[in-house]
């Protein structure tokens, strides 16, 4: 009888679930938990062989969300993201340093707030029945239609849909990065959404560019500009342009700063092969694309671009 009892549970845990509404409710639905639900937990991030823990706290706020993310393990660091702006507070030489981000987003808040226009660039697939922080949850697949974007396996609660792990594939099947609770309680935000890190003056926003400072002929199907603005950079006598592009899950960044002499062109990538980068001229300019995106990608955009 017992081992007829396991074997059941061993079936029933390898059956697939189908949605209880058509795909892209069900991913509008896992999108937009998020941000319409309390929550606060521990989650794992993995890279490679880097792993971080990170405490999140999360509350809706206004038709928005307010979050503290605060790193559990190396140098004290904190984030706090909401519906406007991302801060980061970090502690450099005993100083507590603080500085504006450009990306509210982070896990489990990945994906786009019109989720359902992914499924023009990604075939979405249910997937089984899994257990994650000791809550049950349905994955799904985020299936690339082309070779200009990774692909993600999210795992949503059954109940509430928030995304309660989410692991970056490439087109093998291989985890580049993931995310994971390690325990959460939803529904229920108890601590005040407000930085532990005593803050100090914030550093200089980040100025709107006008974005035609280089031409782009084409991007790859999907893609965006959603973002261009001027920084400061540390170790930088100018001030860089900085662009990114989407198509509401992938991001690439394109930085662009004044030469004034030639530029040996570049090609890296990560060790895992999930971040890569391309370094040329474009007339008076250096330009440096990177993005967890893959290679065919980020040199898409590098070579599209042409000198006004």
């Amino acid at each position: 009888m017992r081992q007829a009892w396991l074997g059941l549970v061993c079936l029933l845990a390898g059956q697939v679930w189908a949605a209880p509404e058509s795909m892209s409710d069900w991913l509008q639905r896992v999108a937009e938990a998020p941000r319409r639900l309390s929550y606060e937990g521990v989650f794992v991030f993995q890279q490679g062989d880097a792993m971080q823990t990170v405490q999140i706290v999360n509350r809706p706020d206004r038709g928005g969300k307010e979050s503290r993310l605060t790193l559990l393990d190396g140098v004290p660091r904190e984030v706090l993201c909401s519906r406007s702006e991302s801060l980061n507070l970090s502690t450099q030489d005993g100083q507590i340093r603080l500085e504006r981000r450009l990306n509210t987003r982070h896990f489990p808040d990945l994906l786009p707030a019109q989720a359902e226009r992914l499924l023009a660039w990604y075939e979405l697939k249910p997937g089984k029945l899994a257990r994650v922080a000791g809550l049950d949850c349905r994955q799904l697949e985020l299936v690339p239609k082309d070779r200009y974007r990774w692909g993600y396996v999210l795992c949503a609660e059954k109940d509430s849909q928030l995304p309660l792990k989410a692991v970056m594939v490439n087109e093998r099947g291989q985890a580049l990065m993931q995310y994971a609770f390690t325990e959460v309680q939803i529904g229920r935000s108890r601590e005040p959404v407000a930085p532990k890190l005593p803050a100090r003056p914030v550093s200089e926003a980040p100025v709107q560019a006008s974005g035609d400072t280089l031409r782009i002929k084409q991007l790859p199907p999907g893609f965006v500009r959603v973002a261009a603005v001027k920084r400061k950079l540390p170790q930088h006598a100018e001030e860089t342009e900085h662009w990114v592009f989407s198509d509401g899950l992938t991001h690439i960044s394109l930085f662009i700063e004044p030469v004034a002499k030639p530029v040996q062109p570049v090609k890296g990538e990560s060790k895992r092969g999930m971040l890569n980068m391309l370094v040329r001229q474009v007339g008076g300019h250096q330009v440096t694309v990177l993005g967890e995106a893959p290679w065919p990608a980020i040199e898409a955009v590098a070579m599209a671009l042409e000198d006004q």
